[in-house]
């Protein structure tokens, strides 16, 4: 029996499953795993790509060529909890400057509030000034005239 042959039923052995339920996870017949089981025929590349797919664990270079171990090495996935952390971080101190941001429009909009309304009391006090002025001036001539006519 050749190697390969060796090294698809290895896999098969090594997931503990019958010929049959092989067969249909590789979506294959039982006839076509009954030749490679006893060295009548190879396995074709679609069973190996079939394999390596239902089987991800599987190394293709064990499998194809024998090179290495049967499983793959554990790739470990990175840690990114520390950058989360940092952007969660990040996000709340945001937030906060979002809510100082609107904090100082808000004071900005009522001194604006504020500065309108003197402008419009300024200009009705000015107004009233040049009234006053007015009739201090006519009050002023009519003293005059009284005391010329005196």
């Amino acid at each position: 029996m050749d190697e390969l042959n060796k090294r698809v039923l290895s896999v098969m052995e090594h997931k503990q499953m019958s010929k049959s339920s092989f067969a249909l996870a590789l979506d294959t017949s039982l006839p076509v795993l009954t030749h490679i089981s006893s060295g009548r025929n190879k396995p074709g590349l679609e069973l190996i790509q079939r394999l390596l797919s239902r089987f991800p664990d599987i190394s293709p270079d064990w499998l194809i060529l024998g090179n290495g171990e049967m499983y793959r090495d554990t790739i470990t996935k990175p840690d990114f909890e520390p950058e989360i952390k940092q952007f969660e971080q990040m996000q709340n101190e945001l937030k906060l400057q979002i809510q100082y941001l609107q904090q100082v429009m808000d004071y900005h909009q009522l001194l604006f509030k504020e500065i309108s309304y003197l402008s419009d009391l300024d200009q009705l006090l000015g107004r009233n000034k040049q009234g006053a002025l007015a009739i201090q001036n006519k009050l002023t001539e009519l003293k005059e005239s009284i005391k010329s006519k005196v």
